[in-house]
């Protein structure tokens, strides 16, 4: 089971301050500028969006914070959501490879891209990567390049996410900093690339770090490399700026608003019960027994990995409702 919503630890607003968040429209500020956000994207009707990465991606999974961004930028705009994230993983999939070669990590992420079917596909790599340095960057680059135009698709809009920063928790300043520049430039490569093909590109590094001083956020991270619950905030805000949305007004955000938060929850649970039936679809526990190399013993008992569909679709249009219900009433 997944961990509970995080949402319990927000910190509280007073009433003078969110009445004054609400009176000057939230949702139409920025940081820096009031209304000068440019929407990179848009979110249509009837989108299915796909989030493909390595553990930032699937971590969304109990956080929920990047699909609620996505919800409150778009309130009534009915979407569904998949998360096909994997920790630990590249642009050549090595990781979902299971017992078999690691050629079939790769077959593993068209497989359920293919699945999926998104009409918008939100991807991330280069954090991985670019532990090995700039030597790696060309390979890494050509690789990348591969894989989107391996899921590219007729009307299929393409979101690439850039790397997110580290901070000096475990190693020196020195060292990180060196790694975030090296982040950069794996990051400015990837938007050449994306440039050069026609998908979107958001940088996450240093927008993610200006959300950060905005917020006087302490940290984005709980361990200098993985985002904890306000970093996800701060990549909520900056997936939000990509659509011409912001959460802010001054040094705070609505998402750590309690009276938000309150009236939320439903929205959050839902999301979070239904990323849960998805992961169990997508990635069953038994795996080696139900479609591995001892699949002659419980093989049979594949068909029920299927049988998770209903419950999913059950799951959309009861989040879809909520959301609208609810969400509209803070996207003003």
């Amino acid at each position: 089971m997944f961990p509970l919503n995080p949402i319990k630890a927000m910190p509280v607003f007073s009433r003078g301050v969110l009445l004054s968040l609400l009176a000057f429209g939230l949702l139409n500020s920025t940081p820096g500028s009031a209304a000068d956000l440019q929407a990179k994207w848009e979110l249509k009707p009837g989108d299915r969006v796909v989030m493909l990465g390595s553990t930032f991606i699937e971590r969304e999974n109990t956080q929920g914070v990047l699909e609620m961004s996505l919800r409150l930028a778009a309130p009534e705009t009915n979407i569904t959501v998949r998360n096909l994230g994997w920790s630990g993983d590249n642009v050549l999939g090595e990781s979902r490879a299971y017992f078999g070669p690691v050629e079939q990590g790769y077959k593993h992420i068209l497989e359920y891209v293919q699945l999926t079917n998104p009409t918008v596909l939100i991807v991330n790599y280069g954090q991985n990567a670019a532990f090995n340095g700039e030597d790696r960057l060309k390979e890494f680059i050509t690789n990348y390049e591969q894989l989107l135009k391996d899921l590219s698709a007729e009307n299929r809009r393409i979101i690439v996410l850039g790397p997110t920063p580290l901070e000096p928790m475990v190693r020196s300043a020195e060292v990180v900093n060196a790694q975030n520049e090296t982040r950069n430039k794996y990051g400015q490569a990837i938007q050449q690339m994306c440039e050069s093909n026609g998908y979107v590109y958001v940088d996450m590094l240093e927008s993610m770090q200006q959300v950060q001083n905005t917020l006087k956020l302490d940290s984005l991270t709980e361990n200098g490399v993985h985002l904890h619950h306000a970093g996800y905030i701060a990549a909520g805000e900056v997936l939000a700026n990509s659509l011409g949305r912001s959460f802010l007004k001054g040094n705070e955000s609505i998402l750590q608003d309690s009276q938000f938060a309150a009236q939320v929850a439903p929205v959050y649970e839902k999301i979070l019960w239904k990323n849960e039936l998805f992961f169990h679809r997508f990635r069953p526990q038994n795996e080696t027994y139900l479609r591995g190399f001892r699949k002659h013993e419980q093989g049979q008992n594949a068909k029920e990995i299927l049988e998770f569909e209903p419950l999913i679709e059950e799951q959309d249009q009861k989040l879809q409702t909520e959301a609208s219900n609810v969400l509209k009433n803070w996207a003003r």
